[in-house]
Formats: C-alpha cells, structure tokens, sequence
C-alpha cells in the first residue's frame, strides 16, 4: 500500500511537470510592447504594420483606454484608423458630440488589433522580469519566456524602465524651436505645446539603453497619446527590421514610414489633414527650407502667401552649396515663377524641357490650383511642391540632433 501510494504520488508530480512544460514555451517577437494605454496600443500596431512580429503585453488597460475629444477632431494616423473602424461597425460617421465608452472602444480595439497580421495580444498578463540577456531582452510573464530584439515601454509611469533600473529624466517633447535643428527630427506632434514648430524630436523616445524605447517622451499620464506610440513603433520596427540599435537610426527613413501611415510630424493650423499636398507640406517643413509662422499660439504654412529670396536663402544654400551662384544674380521680394524654375534647373542641373514639363503636370501630378504662368509671383504652396519634387531635399540625411549628414 505505501509503495502504491508513493508511486501514485510521482506519478502526479511527473504529469504536473510534464504539463508545465507543455504549456510554457519562449516567444520571439521583433517587438514587445509592454501597456495598452494609448501610446502602448498605437505602438504595436504601428510596429506590426512596418512588418514585424510584435507583441502587445495587456495588463488590463485596453478596457478602459479613450479617444481624447482632441484625437477625434484632428485624427490621423492611428486615430484616424480606429475611427474608421468604428464608422464602418456603426454604419454612419461618428458625431462630434458623440460619446465613446472606454468599453466600446476597448471592444473595438480588441476585435480590431485581433485581425492585424503580425501582431499578437497577451491579455491581462503581466510583467515578472525583465532583463539584457547578450543582445536580446529577454521578459518573463505567466507561462511564457519572451525574448525581443527590442522593448517599448508603454506602461504608464515607465514600470518597465524601473524594473531594469532605467532612471531617464522625461524630456518635455516641444523644445525643437528653429532655434535649434532637432524639429528636423520631429516623428510625432505633443497634445500641448507652448513653442512653435511644435515638435517631438525622435531622440526624446530614446533610453539609455540601447533597444529600449519609451512610448512618450514625458512621464505625465495625459501624454500617453496615440501620435506618440505610433512614432515608438516606427522606431522600433526600425530596429527589429534593419538587426540594429537605437543609436544607428535612420531619421528619414523612420519619418518617411510614419508619413506612408498618415502621422503628422508638423502640424499646421492652415493644411488640412486631406490636402492633396500634405506630404510635400510635411518634407520640406521638416527640412527647414520654408518655415511656418506663429499667430496666437497657433503655427501656419500661409500655403497662398508669396516667397522671398530672403526666406529660403540661407537653407537653400546648406543643403546646396551650388545655389550661392545663383542667389548672388538673383534678389526678389516675391519669387516668380521663372526665377522658381531658373532656381531648380540652375541647382538640379535641368535644362528649358523643365519648363514645359512642369506646365504639363501642373494640374495632374502636382495638383496645383490656378494657372502655370511664368510672370506671376510663385505661392509658398506651389514653391513647396515644385522644390520637393525635384531637389528633394527631405532625402538629405540628417542625424538625430538634426544636422545635414554628408
């Protein structure tokens, strides 16, 4: 009887083994994202849709995240999807008056993120440990070992961060004024800002630790927003996708991909977010080669406004040093048309076909109102748009303190 007992007794300590092996596995994302708030949520998907397999950890947030009344105004990017996918589960546009309960959304959300390739949701989990294990991040949750080429913090207060000892001071994600050049670096707009252009820099998402990434640049719970977990997962899809760090980015490259995901990087009070010349609105804000203006609090393009050689001439002639030439026959309080073209083909080296060309797609590939007419003074729109198209100088690489690259 004892000896039948004692091995009934092993039995069951092997099989409660045995099935714990079965059931604990490792996970090998490129990405984990750790918090459903806001930034935790825009994150993942963002990372999914730049192609790598990431996960979400949930601890039970998705329940009761909101769409801010600020989001539903102004949506882009990922807001602007998620409303989307509420219009089409509702059948009719969503009012502005309209309340959206944390639980809705959160039903949303769920059945919405259970559908994007590449991304997996761990639900209601939660952290154990975190630690650097050789090149990877290796975490520890119920069940699971989780290995990751790189981590997004997204946990309200940065709990991650502590776990592995991370005291970075929070940066306040609008102290990019030209003044300085890191608006060049801008991968999302804050919810509040007191300076113009109002600007994150991409380094204010950067830990000390190479491959961990904060989902915003503050600690304040209100700025866990959906335009800064977006710009996170860009950074990290980044890095999991190109087998590099956080301290080998690409500034243009991670912009590029958030504009292809409709984020706004600089906001202008005057373009609308469906302005067919948004992109090159956004490229060459984002250069510096035409700035934006301040009017009470508030940051325009003045798109119809006139362009002096004063304006542009200073940047014009970091980018190219070429066009001094030019700039020193060349004096005018509103740039012409012609003078525009002579600029472009004296700095591209393009010859008279130019001309003919731009007269051509004026209406078709550069979507431009009025009339091509060489006489007239040239719109800031049409300047922009024609200077983006063909010295492109948004593709001049610049590194993460904003300076032009070499």
């Amino acid at each position: 009887m004892i000896y039948t007992s004692l091995r009934t007794k092993c039995l069951s300590i092997l099989l409660l083994l045995t099935s714990a092996v079965v059931h604990s596995q490792t996970l090998k994302p490129g990405v984990l994202v750790v918090g459903a708030s806001p930034s935790g949520i825009a994150a993942a998907i963002q990372a999914a849709h730049s192609g790598v397999k990431t996960i979400l950890i949930d601890e039970g947030s998705i329940a009761s995240v909101e769409l801010s009344q600020k989001d539903r105004e102004d949506a882009y990017g990922i807001p602007k999807e998620l409303l989307d996918k509420i219009e089409k589960l509702q059948k009719y546009p969503v009012k502005s008056n309209q309340t959206l309960l944390p639980e809705y959304l959160g039903t949303v959300l769920k059945g919405w993120t259970d559908t994007i390739k590449n991304l997996t949701v761990i639900r209601n989990s939660s952290i154990s440990s975190v630690k650097k294990a050789g090149k990877d991040w290796e975490i520890r949750i119920p069940n699971n070992t989780i290995k990751t080429d790189i981590v997004v913090d997204a946990t309200i207060g940065r709990k991650i961060a502590d776990l592995v000892g991370l005291r970075d001071p929070a940066n306040s994600g609008d102290s990019s004024t030209y003044a300085y050049q890191l608006y060049r670096t801008s991968v999302a707009v804050p919810l509040k800002s007191s300076k113009v252009p109002a600007t994150i820099p991409l380094k204010f998402f950067l830990s000390s630790f190479k491959n961990f990434v904060y989902a915003t640049p503050d600690t304040n719970a209100d700025q866990y927003t959906y335009a800064s977990g977006q710009a996170a997962g860009a950074i990290a899809a980044y890095c999991a996708f190109f087998k590099t760090t956080t301290d080998k980015l690409n500034v243009r490259l991670i912009q590029s991909e958030l504009m292809t995901y409709k984020s706004r990087l600089m906001k202008f009070a005057d373009i609308a977010a469906l302005d067919s010349n948004v992109l090159a609105f956004q490229k060459l804000a984002l250069t510096g080669i035409v700035k934006g203006g301040e009017s009470e609090n508030r940051f325009y393009f003045h798109p119809d406004s006139s362009i002096s050689t004063d304006d542009i001439r200073e940047p014009v002639k970091e980018y190219y040093s070429r066009s001094q030439i030019w700039f020193l026959d060349n004096k005018a309080e509103k740039i012409t048309m012609e003078q525009l073209l002579s600029l472009i083909k004296f700095t591209a080296q393009r010859g008279a076909e130019l001309n003919k060309e731009v007269e051509q797609g004026w209406k078709t590939s550069f979507k431009l109102p009025d009339s091509f007419d060489l006489r007239r003074p040239v719109s800031r729109r049409e300047f922009t748009v024609l200077f983006d198209r063909y010295l492109r100088p948004f593709d001049v690489s610049v590194d993460q303190n904003g300076r032009l690259k070499r």
